[in-house]
């Protein structure tokens, strides 16, 4: 990032940022040192920094800490810091944070539907930025509630080595183009990498595009309790408000050009919605007790994922390595029902040099998917996915398929539903015949040089060739030949 803009070098135990201080007066003294930014910002003495509120952060800020240095939380709030734009929706640029490590102590707290940062959760927040860098981060004693780092509305985003632990997400990631994540370590109960540009209400701000992002060099921890999955990556769809329409809590829908979420009591009971959201902040409940947050006003209709690529990634942990999902239930709905066909989201992601030592399926999906795995290897199934009208389009190069060891065959490839699967398969290094569990229903085609162990419930077109027990077989629109 470029900080040519920076106009001076600081101290911040200049302003009376001091280890061991009040947590209150270590707050003022840091946003004074902060205030205005155009500078660069050193906290170099080692110790225990405890803080009791939020620190805000203005353009053109560099804060650079010193080993040993730890900003532990005391109280009760949501950020440890912030940039100030995100408290109004205004863009920050050049916000560079180097050697952070965040203490969260147990304080947890998430901001709730009326606060102007209602859907923010990381303890490291930023929220509509440009050029920001995250680099040297710490934090080992993340809770359930909290995510770790979370970003969303950004353009140029760096976030170059980590080491995050505990019970929440590690990344957590919003609408954004243009980022690289890298040189990290996760051990999370949850999601170690989510991308998620359609998300719960409480975990998003707005929905939109991720787009053009790379994350290598990054380990998940294996752990003795784990939920989630390495990488979450969450798309999503909604329709224009009109009078009548049946919205549950989590839908999302569109209003002009306005974007509201519908926050209800959990659950997926469907309400009839008659009078439409029309403010521009906050939370409006209508005459029913139907309640919209104001999201954003850029006419979105869709989130989807596009060119992301996952290099150079260690799956130490026994879950699901990457979940591409329309999410539906009680936390939310990702795609509403009446959304018509042409506008459902995609994800489109390449996992290369992807190393799954106890992962049990590498990619699962219930969304539509285009996905390149090259030399990928997992000691379970490559992928499990299906779904009524999905469409899934998977290139397998240079995957292993190792010989069954002890305990029950799983298959390599499963799909159900009324989708489409269409599955290339080239280069493999096999040690057995691929296994496909197809259920009826489905519309499955596979090619390639690769030997499967049936072309049952295939439904092929004149021209598709396979190996079938390494036996070469066309269709040639009537049988395999």
């Amino acid at each position: 990032m470029s900080m040519e803009t920076t106009s001076s070098f600081e101290n911040a135990a200049d302003y009376g940022f001091v280890p061991g201080g009040d947590a209150g007066a270590n707050v003022a003294a840091l946003q004074r040192a902060c205030d205005g930014g155009n500078k660069t910002l050193v906290v170099s003495r080692p110790g225990v920094y405890s803080l009791s509120d939020t620190v805000y952060l203005d353009d053109h800020t560099r804060l650079l800490f010193g080993e040993g240095v730890v900003l532990e939380k005391t109280g009760r709030y949501s950020f440890v810091l912030a940039n100030r734009g995100a408290l109004t929706r205004t863009w920050n640029r050049d916000i560079d944070i180097d050697g952070l490590h965040i203490r969260v102590n147990g304080v947890d707290c998430i901001p709730p539907e009326g606060h102007p940062c209602y859907g923010l959760r990381g303890h490291l927040t930023l929220f509509c930025v440009r050029n920001a860098a995250i680099t040297r981060f710490r934090c080992l004693d993340l809770a359930r509630g909290q995510f770790t780092i979370h970003v969303c509305a950004f353009e140029n985003l760096l976030i170059d080595g980590f080491e995050i632990r505990g019970m929440k997400d590690g990344l957590h990631i919003g609408a954004g183009r243009t980022f690289a994540i890298r040189n990290g370590l996760c051990e999370t109960f949850d999601d170690a990498v989510a991308l998620n540009a359609q998300d719960y209400p409480s975990s998003q701000p707005m929905q939109g595009d991720i787009e053009d992002g790379l994350v290598e060099n990054v380990t998940d921890v294996g752990k003795k309790e784990t939920t989630g999955h390495f990488g979450r990556l969450l798309t999503g769809a909604w329709v224009d408000w009109h009078r009548g329409i049946r919205l549950q809590h989590g839908d999302t829908v569109r209003h002009g050009a306005n974007v509201y979420r519908v926050v209800m009591k959990l659950g997926t009971e469907e309400f009839v919605s008659d009078e439409p959201p029309e403010h521009t902040a906050g939370v409006w409940a209508d005459s029913a007790g139907l309640r919209f947050v104001y999201n954003q006003c850029d006419g979105a209709t869709s989130a989807s994922i596009r060119n992301v690529t996952f290099r150079n990634i260690y799956l130490r942990d026994q879950r699901v390595g990457f979940a591409a999902y329309w999410e539906t239930g009680k936390y939310h709905r990702a795609v509403h029902p009446e959304t018509p066909r042409e506008n459902l989201p995609e994800c489109e992601v390449r996992l290369v040099d992807i190393h799954g030592i106890n992962t049990t399926t590498l990619v699962s999906s219930n969304s539509h998917l285009r996905a390149w795995l090259d030399r990928v290897a997992v000691n379970g199934c490559l992928f499990a996915g299906g779904g009524d009208g999905v469409r899934v389009d998977l290139v397998v190069t240079g995957a292993r398929i190792a010989a069954d060891g002890e305990g029950e065959a799983v298959p390599d490839f499963r799909f159900a539903g009324t989708g489409k699967l269409n599955l290339l398969l080239e280069g493999i290094m096999q040690e057995r015949d691929i296994r496909l569990n197809l259920e009826p229903g489905a519309t499955v085609r596979v090619n390639g040089t690769a030997s499967v162990a049936s072309v049952a419930n295939l439904t092929p077109e004149c021209g598709d060739a396979i190996k079938v027990r390494n036996q070469l077989k066309t269709y040639d629109g009537i049988g395999w030949r």
